[in-house]
Order: structure tokens, then C-alpha cells, then sequence
């Protein structure tokens, strides 16, 4: 789907190149956390993307997150949600670094 015209199919490089993405941003693969609507509406989000010209590994993945962030999390990326948790709770004095653990002890 690498041109915009609406009679062009997926081809197999589409296909592997959305899972690409999708496996990246963490809606698709073994570990994936994400519900099944959540992974439905990113996959739609890309082909729409990809209809549009919107056709390389990074300008989709790129495009994804910025989904994520104009949506006020509504359509975060389980990989961006997942950073988020992980930065707030360093930010909340969860992560205690091994050097101030071993001065103290």
C-alpha cells in the first residue's frame, strides 16, 4: 500500500511492516497487554496512515505516538503507557539507585 491510491491492496510488506509497528508500540506479539479494541483501532489508525502515504517504519511509529499524545491518553500505546508508569513512579522516589543503597547500609 505504499501509494495512495485507494485500489492498491496490502502486499506482504504492508503486512509485515504494520505488525512491525504494532509489535513495537506494544499492541501485537507475545507479551502484548493490550485489549483487543485498543489493538482493532491502532491497526486502523496505520492503514489509514499507510492509504495516505504515510509508508516507513518510523513515520508510522512516529505517527502513532503522536496519536497517543494528542489524545490526552485516550489512545496511548501500551508501550507509552507503560513508560509513563515508569517514569512516575521513579518521580514518586521508587527507584532507589545502588549506590545510595549501598551508602546507607
Amino acid at each position: 500500500m505504499s501509494s495512495s491510491h485507494p485500489e492498491h491492496y496490502l502486499d506482504a510488506d504492508d503486512l509485515t511492516l504494520l505488525v512491525e509497528v504494532l509489535t513495537a508500540a506494544g499492541f501485537y506479539g507475545t507479551t502484548a497487554k493490550a485489549d483487543p479494541s485498543g489493538r482493532i483501532a491502532a491497526a486502523r489508525f496505520l492503514l489509514t496512515a499507510l492509504e495516505n502515504g504515510i509508508n516507513t517504519n518510523e513515520m508510522l511509529a512516529t505517527a502513532l505516538v503522536e496519536r497517543g499524545d494528542a489524545s490526552s491518553g485516550e489512545h496511548q500505546t501500551p508501550q507509552q503507557t507503560k513508560a509513563e508508569a515508569i517514569d512516575r513512579w521513579d518521580d514518586e522516589g521508587g527507584a532507589v539507585s545502588s549506590v545510595s543503597a549501598r551508602s546507607t547500609g
